[in-house]
Protein backbone atom coordinates (compact mmCIF):
# COMPACT_ATOMS: atom_id res chain seq x y z
CA UNK A 1 0.00 0.00 0.00
CA UNK A 2 1.31 3.63 -0.67
CA UNK A 3 -0.21 6.89 -0.44
CA UNK A 4 0.73 10.69 -0.89
CA UNK A 5 1.38 10.22 2.82
CA UNK A 6 13.49 -1.32 16.34
CA UNK A 7 14.86 -0.27 13.28
CA UNK A 8 15.43 2.48 11.40
CA UNK A 9 17.57 2.52 8.00
CA UNK A 10 19.69 5.87 7.62
CA UNK A 11 23.24 5.42 7.36
CA UNK A 12 25.30 4.31 10.18
CA UNK A 13 23.43 2.61 12.94
CA UNK A 14 25.18 2.03 16.30
CA UNK A 15 24.00 -0.95 18.49
CA UNK A 16 24.37 1.04 22.51
CA UNK A 17 22.41 -0.91 25.04
CA UNK A 18 20.03 -3.09 25.97
CA UNK A 19 16.73 -1.38 27.88
CA UNK A 20 13.52 -2.13 29.77
CA UNK A 21 10.68 0.10 30.04
CA UNK A 22 11.32 3.12 32.29
CA UNK A 23 15.13 3.24 31.91
CA UNK A 24 16.49 6.59 31.39
CA UNK A 25 18.83 6.26 28.42
CA UNK A 26 19.75 10.33 27.95
CA UNK A 27 19.77 13.10 30.22
CA UNK A 28 19.93 16.56 27.71
CA UNK A 29 20.99 20.40 28.82
CA UNK A 30 18.07 22.22 27.87
CA UNK A 31 20.44 25.29 28.13
CA UNK A 32 22.29 24.02 25.35
CA UNK A 33 20.86 23.35 21.86
CA UNK A 34 21.45 20.23 21.05
CA UNK A 35 19.79 18.05 17.71
CA UNK A 36 18.77 14.92 19.34
CA UNK A 37 16.17 12.93 17.75
CA UNK A 38 13.89 10.38 19.40
CA UNK A 39 12.85 7.81 17.47
CA UNK A 40 9.69 5.26 18.66
CA UNK A 41 10.31 2.95 21.95
CA UNK A 42 11.14 6.37 23.97
CA UNK A 43 9.78 9.69 25.03
CA UNK A 44 11.22 12.97 26.17
CA UNK A 45 9.94 14.71 29.36
CA UNK A 46 11.52 17.90 30.67
CA UNK A 47 15.15 16.69 28.91
CA UNK A 48 15.41 13.52 30.21
CA UNK A 49 14.77 10.83 27.71
CA UNK A 50 13.08 7.15 28.71
CA UNK A 51 12.53 3.80 27.48
CA UNK A 52 8.79 3.04 26.88
CA UNK A 53 9.56 -0.47 25.78
CA UNK A 54 12.08 -3.40 25.83
CA UNK A 55 14.74 -3.70 23.43
CA UNK A 56 18.22 -2.55 21.98
CA UNK A 57 19.06 1.12 22.11
CA UNK A 58 20.39 2.43 18.75
CA UNK A 59 21.15 5.46 17.54
CA UNK A 60 21.72 6.79 13.75
CA UNK A 61 24.00 8.68 11.45
CA UNK A 62 21.28 11.50 12.19
CA UNK A 63 21.89 11.21 15.86
CA UNK A 64 18.35 9.48 16.19
CA UNK A 65 17.47 6.95 18.94
CA UNK A 66 15.67 4.20 19.30
CA UNK A 67 14.73 1.51 20.45
CA UNK A 68 14.87 -1.55 17.98
CA UNK A 69 12.19 -4.28 19.23
CA UNK A 70 11.81 -8.18 18.07
CA UNK A 71 8.50 -8.67 17.22
CA UNK A 72 7.00 -12.13 15.93
CA UNK A 73 8.61 -13.29 12.49
CA UNK A 74 7.13 -12.56 9.38
CA UNK A 75 6.22 -15.57 7.68
CA UNK A 76 5.98 -15.44 3.95
CA UNK A 77 2.99 -15.58 1.66
CA UNK A 78 2.23 -15.49 -2.24
CA UNK A 79 0.84 -12.46 -2.99
CA UNK A 80 1.62 -10.18 -0.21
CA UNK A 81 3.41 -6.77 -0.41
CA UNK A 82 6.13 -6.47 1.83
CA UNK A 83 9.37 -4.07 2.45
CA UNK A 84 12.75 -5.42 2.11
CA UNK A 85 16.17 -4.02 2.78
CA UNK A 86 18.74 -5.56 0.14
CA UNK A 87 21.34 -7.19 1.59
CA UNK A 88 23.89 -7.97 -1.22
CA UNK A 89 24.03 -9.00 -4.61
CA UNK A 90 24.29 -13.38 -5.85
CA UNK A 91 25.11 -13.49 -9.71
CA UNK A 92 22.11 -12.11 -11.78
CA UNK A 93 20.01 -11.62 -8.24
CA UNK A 94 19.19 -9.62 -4.90
CA UNK A 95 19.34 -10.93 -1.67
CA UNK A 96 16.54 -9.44 0.20
CA UNK A 97 16.12 -9.35 4.16
CA UNK A 98 11.99 -9.05 4.64
CA UNK A 99 11.63 -10.32 8.14
CA UNK A 100 11.29 -13.92 7.75
CA UNK A 101 13.44 -16.63 8.57
CA UNK A 102 15.72 -16.61 5.70
CA UNK A 103 16.58 -13.96 2.64
CA UNK A 104 14.54 -13.44 -0.14
CA UNK A 105 15.96 -13.29 -3.19
CA UNK A 106 14.64 -11.02 -6.66
CA UNK A 107 16.26 -10.96 -10.37
CA UNK A 108 18.02 -7.82 -11.68
CA UNK A 109 14.79 -8.33 -15.03
CA UNK A 110 11.86 -7.86 -11.95
CA UNK A 111 12.12 -4.14 -12.35
CA UNK A 112 9.82 -2.03 -15.02
CA UNK A 113 12.27 -1.25 -17.79
CA UNK A 114 15.08 -3.68 -17.33
CA UNK A 115 16.91 -5.68 -19.25
CA UNK A 116 20.29 -7.18 -19.60
CA UNK A 117 21.26 -3.89 -20.74
CA UNK A 118 19.52 -1.83 -18.57
CA UNK A 119 19.99 -3.57 -14.68
CA UNK A 120 18.34 -2.64 -11.83
CA UNK A 121 21.51 -1.92 -9.55
CA UNK A 122 21.03 -1.60 -5.60
CA UNK A 123 23.21 -1.17 -2.60
CA UNK A 124 23.08 -2.79 0.34
CA UNK A 125 20.64 -1.17 2.76
CA UNK A 126 18.31 -0.04 0.01
CA UNK A 127 14.77 -0.42 0.35
CA UNK A 128 12.18 -2.12 -1.74
CA UNK A 129 8.08 -2.01 -2.08
CA UNK A 130 7.86 -5.84 -3.81
CA UNK A 131 5.63 -8.28 -3.96
CA UNK A 132 5.93 -12.35 -2.99
CA UNK A 133 5.29 -14.18 -6.18
CA UNK A 134 6.45 -17.77 -4.67
CA UNK A 135 6.76 -18.98 -0.82
CA UNK A 136 7.61 -22.66 -0.81
CA UNK A 137 9.15 -24.34 2.72
CA UNK A 138 11.92 -25.64 0.27
CA UNK A 139 12.92 -22.53 -1.79
CA UNK A 140 14.11 -19.17 -0.64
CA UNK A 141 10.98 -16.57 -1.02
CA UNK A 142 10.99 -14.94 -3.98
CA UNK A 143 9.79 -10.51 -5.00
CA UNK A 144 9.28 -8.83 -8.33
CA UNK A 145 8.52 -5.27 -8.60
CA UNK A 146 6.14 -5.68 -11.21
CA UNK A 147 3.09 -6.62 -12.32
CA UNK A 148 2.17 -9.31 -15.10
CA UNK A 149 2.28 -6.53 -17.29
CA UNK A 150 5.63 -5.55 -16.47
CA UNK A 151 4.39 -2.60 -15.06
CA UNK A 152 5.88 -1.32 -11.44
CA UNK A 153 2.71 -0.15 -10.16
CA UNK A 154 3.88 1.68 -7.16
CA UNK A 155 6.83 -0.78 -6.47
CA UNK A 156 10.10 -0.47 -6.44
CA UNK A 157 13.24 1.03 -4.81
CA UNK A 158 11.96 3.70 -2.35
CA UNK A 159 13.42 6.75 -2.37
CA UNK A 160 16.28 7.59 -0.17
CA UNK A 161 15.09 10.55 2.90
CA UNK A 162 12.50 8.18 4.53
CA UNK A 163 12.33 6.50 7.50
CA UNK A 164 11.84 2.88 8.18
CA UNK A 165 9.88 0.99 11.20
CA UNK A 166 8.97 -1.88 12.52
CA UNK A 167 5.54 -2.64 13.93
CA UNK A 168 3.87 -6.14 15.09
CA UNK A 169 2.32 -7.95 12.08
CA UNK A 170 -1.77 -6.85 13.05
CA UNK A 171 -0.78 -3.22 13.45
CA UNK A 172 0.61 -3.20 9.86
CA UNK A 173 -2.36 -5.19 8.28
CA UNK A 174 -4.94 -3.53 10.19
CA UNK A 175 -3.34 -0.01 8.60
CA UNK A 176 -3.47 -1.51 5.29
CA UNK A 177 -7.01 -1.91 5.34
CA UNK A 178 -9.26 0.26 3.20
CA UNK A 179 -11.52 0.71 6.01
CA UNK A 180 -9.07 1.62 8.75
CA UNK A 181 -9.42 5.61 8.83
CA UNK A 182 -6.32 6.10 10.99
CA UNK A 183 -4.07 7.28 8.31
CA UNK A 184 -6.45 9.69 6.47
CA UNK A 185 -6.85 11.42 9.89
CA UNK A 186 -2.97 11.70 10.71
CA UNK A 187 -2.85 13.62 6.97
CA UNK A 188 -5.02 16.32 8.14
CA UNK A 189 -2.12 17.67 10.80
CA UNK A 190 0.95 16.68 8.30
CA UNK A 191 1.85 15.83 4.75
CA UNK A 192 3.24 12.74 4.17
CA UNK A 193 3.75 10.08 2.08
CA UNK A 194 3.97 6.61 3.52
CA UNK A 195 4.09 2.81 2.60
CA UNK A 196 2.97 -0.20 4.37
CA UNK A 197 4.00 -4.02 4.19
CA UNK A 198 2.31 -7.26 4.77
CA UNK A 199 5.73 -7.92 6.83
CA UNK A 200 4.90 -5.15 9.71
CA UNK A 201 7.73 -2.25 7.98
CA UNK A 202 6.21 0.92 7.55
CA UNK A 203 8.19 3.76 5.42
CA UNK A 204 7.51 7.01 5.98
CA UNK A 205 8.67 10.51 4.16
CA UNK A 206 7.78 13.94 5.16
CA UNK A 207 9.69 17.08 4.46
CA UNK A 208 11.02 17.84 7.60
CA UNK A 209 12.59 15.04 10.43
CA UNK A 210 10.23 15.99 13.04
CA UNK A 211 7.40 15.04 10.91
CA UNK A 212 8.33 12.11 10.15
CA UNK A 213 9.08 11.04 13.82
CA UNK A 214 5.31 12.48 14.77
CA UNK A 215 4.12 10.01 12.13
CA UNK A 216 5.68 6.98 13.59
CA UNK A 217 4.95 8.16 17.40
CA UNK A 218 1.45 8.19 15.94
CA UNK A 219 1.32 4.64 14.58
CA UNK A 220 2.88 3.11 17.89
CA UNK A 221 -0.26 4.14 19.61
CA UNK A 222 -1.86 1.46 17.48
CA UNK A 223 0.24 -1.10 19.56
CA UNK A 224 -1.50 0.24 22.75
CA UNK A 225 -4.90 2.00 22.48
CA UNK A 226 -7.83 1.63 20.22
CA UNK A 227 -8.30 2.98 16.88
CA UNK A 228 -10.79 5.05 18.43
CA UNK A 229 -8.66 6.40 21.05
CA UNK A 230 -5.51 6.66 18.80
CA UNK A 231 -7.52 8.93 16.41
CA UNK A 232 -8.51 10.66 19.45
CA UNK A 233 -4.58 11.27 20.53
CA UNK A 234 -3.51 12.27 17.22
CA UNK A 235 -3.81 16.12 17.58
CA UNK A 236 -2.22 16.03 20.81
CA UNK A 237 0.42 14.12 20.21
CA UNK A 238 1.48 15.76 16.80
CA UNK A 239 1.69 19.28 18.45
CA UNK A 240 3.69 17.76 21.07
CA UNK A 241 6.33 16.44 18.79
CA UNK A 242 6.68 19.46 17.08
CA UNK A 243 6.77 21.90 19.80
CA UNK A 244 9.60 20.07 21.30
CA UNK A 245 11.61 19.67 18.14
CA UNK A 246 12.50 16.24 18.68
Amino acid sequence: MSKKNKSFSSGNVESLQTVLPGDVVLQLNLDVVEKVLVGPGLKLLNGVVQATKPGILKKDGRNMYYVDIHHKRYIPQRREFIIGIVLKKRGDNYMVDIGSSEAATISYLSFENASKKTRKEMKPGDLLYAQIIRADKDTEPELVCIDLYSRAVGMGSLPEGGLIMTVPLHVARSIISPKNPFLLELSKYINYSIVVGFNGRIWVKADKETEMLAVMHCVELLEHVSLEEAIKMVPRLVSSIMSMGV
